[in-house]
């Protein structure tokens, strides 16, 4: 279970630049208006990822590509996606894959990925796999994502000129109805797996395109999604202030942003296997909530590495930010410190190299808020998939609250749309749907640089 510790950011400890427990508790009213309004949009099946959790039919489509995959003489799954349709796979990939040391386990098929569309990287990528002997998994909730299709042309050259039939090396996770890689599967009888319409790809998580490189990778999805479907439960079965931390960790972001100016948020993890969670965590919060001019800004941080390349700025630098610790119980590995003669370090001798980054990062904590600087924690037991799951979820509930006490919609991402279409532009493409972009690019194309 996660446990959460949000003494720090009370006035009692912080000074005036902390909440008073009275000023949380008056929020209840907004925050059972969030519940409503979230309830609301899940009944009207607007929003997707509360239900996904508890398909049984997506999870055995997954199990099922999955195992017609390892059947064949396949030795490489190369995903290609972009921000949540990538973010997710690699965030479990990292926690769960490291933290045990289990690289596919019982699994012959290594994973990797592209999540960007550096040729360089992509070049030396395929350079280091059999293509004939790779299924290549494009994940694309639209279908259409530039970045996507651009891999999935130069992918399709290569399998022409290298396999008998290209298909057998193809996998396609997208829209079940819409878009060029639906229509371009269905006319070649591509192996597909669906990404529900009301799930957006910051979401996804929760979805196939998540959930099968995450199977093929040996994790326990069940296991997963199941930890996620119980603090669900636990979640929306409770009051707002009935032991139910997400709501009062939403509301703390909130007031702190609204009420205190601490537009800065920092997630900052105290676990190298957590280092992807923070990069998702990021992407999910600013894609969810970075609209109409409000929003703190999400920057991860990873301890104790950053507390020497970031830790001054938190600590004496403008009072704009907030800190969410993010840590462990159980590191399921540990060392033991045998100072030895060296006598002036005796106050280590028998620590454990846990307790030694813990204390770090309480250290942390504590001169924090002797400089009158807010920060919480939230720890989870261990990393295993039902842990990880709880995360997710908890992340997810708690930006969907965040978003409802703004007064935003955090369901889409209107900004990332209109970096598309100028992009488009720059590429050629000109139809009626961009002309108010065509018109801004030849304005300010008009103008000249600056002389240097």
């Amino acid at each position: 279970m996660l446990e959460f510790n949000f003494k720090n950011v009370l006035s009692s400890v912080t000074g005036e630049n902390g909440l008073e427990e009275s000023e949380i508790r008056s929020f209840e009213g907004e925050l059972v208006s969030a519940r409503r309004n979230l309830n609301e949009l899940r009944r009207g099946r607007e929003i997707g990822f509360y239900d996904e959790i508890s398909d049984i039919g997506m999870v055995d489509a997954v199990k099922k590509a999955a195992e017609k995959l390892f059947s064949k003489d396949i030795a490489t799954l190369y995903v290609f996606g972009m921000g949540g349709s990538s973010l997710g796979a690699l965030f479990l990939k990292e926690a769960l894959t490291g933290f045990y040391n289990r690289p596919q386990k019982n699994r012959k098929v290594n994973v990797i990925f592209s999540e960007n569309i550096d040729p360089a990287y992509i070049k030396n990528s395929l350079d280091a796999i059999d293509v004939k002997k790779t299924v290549f998994c494009f994940v694309s909730k639209s279908a259409d994502t530039i970045e996507v299709v651009s891999q999935f042309f130069i992918i399709k050259e290569i399998l022409d000129k290298t396999v008998k039939n290209p298909k057998d090396n193809l996998m396609f996770i997208t829209d079940k109805e819409s878009g060029f890689l639906r229509r371009y599967a269905a006319y070649n009888g591509i192996e597909t797996l669906d990404i529900a319409k009301n799930v957006g790809g910051r979401y996804s998580i929760v979805t196939a395109g998540t959930l099968f490189p995450a199977y093929v990778m040996g994790f326990d999805i069940e296991k997963y999604l199941h930890g996620a479907l119980s603090y669900r439960d636990n979640i929306l079965n409770k009051g707002v202030f009935e032991n139910n931390p997400v709501y009062t960790m939403a509301e703390v972001i909130y007031l702190f942003y609204a009420k205190r100016k601490r537009n800065i948020f920092v997630p900052f993890v105290y676990s190298d296997y957590l280092r992807e969670f923070s990069r998702w965590f990021r992407q999910l919060f600013a894609e969810s909530l970075g609209k109409d001019l409000i929003s703190p800004t999400p920057v991860p941080a990873v301890g104790a590495t950053d507390q020497h390349s970031q830790l001054q700025l938190y600590m004496q630098g403008p009072q704009d930010k907030l800190i969410g610790f993010f840590c462990l119980k159980d590191f399921g590995s540990d060392f033991s410190i045998n100072s030895g003669e060296f006598k002036e370090f005796d106050y280590l001798n028998g620590k454990k190299l846990s307790d030694i980054l813990m204390n770090e990062l309480k250290g942390v904590e504590l001169a924090l808020a002797i400089n009158k600087r807010p920060s919480f924690r939230v720890t989870l037991d261990k990393i295993d998939e039902f842990s990880i799951g709880e995360l997710s979820f908890m992340c997810m509930e708690a930006v969907a609250v965040l978003g409802m006490l703004l007064k935003i919609n955090p369901f889409d991402q209107p900004g990332v749309e209109k970096g598309k279409k100028f992009a488009y532009l720059l590429m050629g493409r000109n139809d009626d749907s961009l002309s108010k972009e065509s018109e801004e690019l030849k304005r300010l194309s008009e103008i000249p640089d600056l002389p240097y």
